[in-house]
């Protein structure tokens, strides 16, 4: 027997994860059996996916107590919502889960294992896979570099040993155009994310020398090589993975006890580094001027030494219009700050340049909770704010100051309101702040109208339940524009039929014209057939052979309405003219026929 899947899945919410074409496609792949081993291992699902190219793509799905928390697919897909490799897997999981083989998370195998088994297993896999070699090596330097800044506020590492994981992790000449491309640059993403992993830890430690070091070989190594013409230029990890470096070198500078002369030759190296093309060519522009002017200015400058001794008050900082402060400076000396464990210097310098969350959020580190939360009603405007403090505050054990920063997040407008309130939701129920729990239930289903959101909202209203429904169906029809495949879910879902007739017609959305017809075929048989009939025409009529398929899919949901409505003739007698007149499209021939002899 299969293991239960928890949470529950629907297919509207996989819809809600993606762009209608790539739900389409998705579940085309999921159709032909594209999705091959699929692991559930504790949290986390795993599968592959074969596309277009000669290796299957892998596909990792994460689970929290919510739902989904996190998806990631080795294709270079980047155009707003999941892939369709990640829908693939996700109706797999969901309509064929005796096809998902469950095993014990790794950790718990680890944990479970001898340490000679596992260094045996260690090497056995380095053998046999050879190029994880330097990664190894790469992991086990930085876990020594961490031992090392624990135990003291120094760390050493070995710059030769990083020069060459360096060039290690860059691509090879002979791969550009390669089908592996996409691969090679997360793989150069990683590899280097690993090497400025030892750059933290030194920073943590205080060690601003080290991490300097280690910054410029790996730059020297970006540099000096020519690797830019080897990789595509819409992988976000690569840029992300560089933009990390200048920021670390903002931090090091700044953690380090430079002279004069040592300034003046960081900032001269840095301003050379980025002029080169190697910098302007991949990211399109410069990357380390606000480096370099950390380097220039160090802690020096009269109005940091000011802010941080608490002569402004909020937001006063920016009000001199003398000088010029680059604002990932300024988070570079907070994180300093932090790491020297100067909480009264960050507070004022936090205060004085408006870093309101980190202002915040430092006061709940210092448990100063009342002070918390009076800031951050006062001073954080966005829902995103509000609900990064609440988080932090509900991680240091504070429930209630918790609930209630979230609570005054109900109130204002803007990006993430309804995360806000599904979070809020979950904990004010299960803190058995129930009245407070509805009033977040019914803003999360109004700013993301969906079934599961109409559910949560039935569960926690309970004897009142009448009265909020008529109020959140009210709320379903005006925001149905926007939320067409939950509005038309929660209207299924009540049996009203008309009205989600009417909002897909008014979509125009295949994907939700079929979700309707899946629902109402019984009926409403007769706009099932018409509604089929119109989604497959344009196909035909256009010639587009890729999507036949499609087409008399669509002839057979007619076919399905038709049988239930006896009609089974008419629909027939249209299948047939439509192949007479569209007898020399060869590709289309036989799927007709084959169509008609199902519906014999």
């Amino acid at each position: 027997m299969a293991e239960k899947q928890e949470p529950p899945l629907t297919e509207t919410a996989i819809r809600d994860l993606t762009r209608s074409k790539s739900y389409e496609r998705g579940e085309s792949y999921y159709e032909r059996g594209a999705v091959d081993a699929v692991v559930r291992r504790g949290t986390q699902l795993r599968a592959e996916v074969e596309g277009s190219q000669y290796q299957p793509y892998s596909v990792t799905i994460e689970f929290d107590e919510a739902g989904i928390a996190h998806t990631a697919c080795t294709c270079p897909y980047d155009y707003g919502g999941i892939c369709k490799h990640r829908v693939a897997v996700l109706l797999t999981y969901i309509r064929d889960p005796d096809r998902i083989t469950h095993g014990q998370p790794i950790s718990e195998l680890i944990t479970q294992a001898e340490r000679e088994t596992l260094e045996d297993v260690l090497v056995e896999l380095v053998d046999r896979r050879p190029e994880l070699a330097q990664w190894v090596e790469t992991r086990l330097q930085t876990s020594a570099v961490a031992d090392e800044a624990t135990a003291s506020s120094t760390v050493s590492v070995n710059l030769n040993s990083v020069r060459a994981q360096a060039e290690h992790a860059l691509p090879k000449p002979g791969q550009r155009g390669h089908s592996d491309a996409y691969a090679e640059a997360q793989r150069m993403a990683e590899q280097l994310d690993e090497l400025l992993e030892q750059v933290r830890i030194a920073l943590d430690a205080g060690d601003g020398e080290t991490a300097l070091d280690v910054l410029r070989v790996v730059t020297e190594v970006l540099v000096e090589e020519h690797w830019t013409g080897l990789l595509p230029h819409d992988v976000p990890t690569v840029y992300e993975t560089i933009g990390d470096l200048c920021d670390l070198f903002t931090e090091a500078l700044l953690t380090t006890d430079l002279d004069g002369n040592e300034r003046e030759e960081w900032e001269r190296r840095l301003r050379e580094w980025d002029s080169d093309t190697v910098f302007r060519h991949f990211m399109g522009r410069p990357m380390l001027g606000p480096a370099a002017d950390a380097a220039l200015e160090g802690w020096d400058d009269d109005r940091i030494q000011q802010a941080m001794q608490g002569a402004f008050d909020h937001g006063e900082f920016w009000e001199d219009s003398s000088g010029w402060y680059d604002e990932s400076v300024i988070d570079a000396r907070l994180d300093v700050l932090e790491n020297r464990g100067d909480i009264d210097g960050y507070l004022n310098l936090s205060l004085a340049t408006g870093h309101d969350t980190a202002h915040a959020t430092m006061l709940v580190w210092d448990g100063r909770i009342e002070d918390a939360i009076e800031y951050g009603i006062d001073h954080l405007l966005t829902p995103e704010t509000l609900f990064e403090l609440a988080r932090t505050l509900r991680e240091n054990g504070e429930t209630t100051a918790a609930l209630t920063v979230a609570e005054h997040g109900l109130t204002v407008d803007g990006y993430l309101r309804g995360e806000l309130a599904t979070w809020l939701r979950d904990c004010a129920s299960s803190a058995g702040e129930d009245e407070l729990a509805l009033e977040a239930a019914i803003v999360a289903f109004e700013e993301n109208p969906s079934l599961s959101a109409y559910q949560a909202v039935e569960e926690i209203a309970s004897d009142d339940w009448e009265r909020v429904r008529d109020e959140l169906l009210a709320v379903a029809r005006q925001r149905s524009d926007r939320y067409v495949s939950g509005t038309v879910e929660v209207f299924l879902h009540e049996g009203l039929y008309d009205e989600a007739i009417e909002l897909a017609d008014a979509s125009g959305r295949a994907d939700v014209i079929e979700q309707v017809v899946e629902a109402v075929s019984e009926q409403r048989p007769e706009w099932a057939i018409e509604v089929c009939k119109a989604q497959a025409a344009p196909i035909i009529e256009d010639g587009q052979h890729d999507r036949y398929r499609t087409a008399v899919r669509w002839l057979e949901r007619a076919g399905d309405a038709a049988r239930d409505a006896n009609q089974l003739a008419e629909w027939r007698s249209d299948v047939e003219t439509i192949r007479e007149e569209h007898y020399r499209k060869y590709k289309l021939r036989p799927m007709l026929d084959d169509l008609l002899d199902d519906f014999a």
